[in-house]
């Protein structure tokens, strides 16, 4: 059986396709839940008009995580971080910008 410690500790890998940081460094994954393989989270996003190929890409991405660890994904839900999280991201962003 899956753990909520190996699905957290498999997405805690993934990597932004552009920032040199994991997307959970990035304050963008959040309400990681497990229930037996079952796994749903939150994909917190600077704002919901981000490019659908890089928002795919990162669900891709995390998903290939969670199954690679033994669970499968049956719930993604995407919001928008509020400004306060939105200035954190930037800032992280420019100090990590893998360009």
């Amino acid at each position: 059986m899956t753990t909520k410690e190996q699905i957290v500790e498999a997405i805690n890998k993934v990597e932004h396709p552009e920032i040199a940081m994991s997307l959970v460094n990035l304050g963008m994954v959040r309400n990681v839940s497990v229930e037996d393989e079952d796994v749903s989270f939150t994909l917190i996003v600077p704002m919901l008009g981000i490019p659908e190929a890089v928002r795919d890409f990162m669900i891709g991405s995390l998903t290939e995580a969670v199954e690679k660890a033994g669970g499968k994904v049956k719930k993604v839900e995407v919001e928008a971080m509020n400004d306060e999280e939105r200035q954190a991201f930037f800032s992280k962003e420019q100090s990590h910008w893998k360009a």
